[in-house]
């Protein structure tokens, strides 16, 4: 064989290395402690929100860095440089959606698309003789919601109630159990969560009735590691994953 072939041969060779080589994209959490759906432990990512992701994009071929950050620094000064590809953990918010791809049913209640389905619930004091039906008018308050549930903290001040915004759920907690009056919105997990803990448990009702319930995401900012092509086949696989059963049994397992 002549030289010419054989360097011919060793140049498509080296050439085609990238390709079998795995993608790579960064996705910004944000720096709160939302056990067990998204938190972080010594600058790590974790919770179900991180694992599903890591699982749907494996399908793809596709490595993730995960960073963990103030969600307003990730949007709106990282991505808007480039830095950062998708986000996990947020649901659709019309305000973000001329910023992120999110997919196309994710104004639904409950999204094809979703990693996952919160319910969020009313808390009150043990002793309260308060029963929630649904009518937002008649919650006690002060109402305190973590500033994270943005979207509930929209929900509640457009019928013109008043809320007591606090930085993390425990914080609710803490101050819910402290004056023993009014009332706090949490996830349904967060409140069982919270009852395990010696601090509070047996302290506080969780009312059945949900305030919300709302898909969240993994969304995508427009940059060129990500396309629409591959927004899709990323939201079908974990659309895929989250029905497996035993996938899902084995990652809940864990938390």
């Amino acid at each position: 064989m002549s030289k010419i072939k054989i360097l011919f041969i060793l140049l498509i060779t080296f050439l085609s290395v990238p390709s079998l080589a795995n993608e790579r994209i960064s996705i910004c959490i944000d720096n709160r402690d939302w056990y067990p759906f998204s938190y972080h432990q010594n600058g790590q990512a974790k919770g179900i929100f991180v694992e599903l992701t890591k699982a749907a994009l494996k399908h793809s071929k596709i490595e993730a860095e995960f960073l963990v950050m103030p969600m307003k620094r990730c949007i709106n000064v990282l991505a808007r440089q480039g830095k950062i590809d998708a986000v996990i953990g947020l649901p659709f918010d019309q305000a973000l959606n001329d910023k992120l791809h999110y997919p196309k049913d994710a104004t639904q209640e409950t999204s094809r698309w979703r990693l996952m389905q919160v319910d969020f619930n009313l808390v009150t004091p043990k002793n309260s003789n308060y029963d929630f039906s649904g009518k937002l008018n008649t919650i006690p308050q002060p109402i305190r919601i973590p500033k994270a549930y943005l979207n509930i903290i929209k929900k509640i001040k457009s019928a013109n109630i008043p809320v007591e915004i606090s930085q993390q759920d425990e914080s609710s907690f803490y101050k819910l159990i402290r004056d023993n009056t009014g009332s706090l919105i949490t996830s349904s997990i967060m409140a069982v969560r919270q009852d395990e803990s010696e601090k509070f448990r047996d302290k506080f009702i969780v009312h059945p009735h949900p305030i919300a319930s709302l898909s969240f995401f993994l969304a995508f900012f427009d940059t060129p590691a990500t396309k629409p092509e591959l927004h899709k086949k990323v939201w079908m696989n974990i659309e895929y994953l989250r029905n497996d059963y035993v996938f899902m049994l084995q990652l809940l397992s864990e938390y």
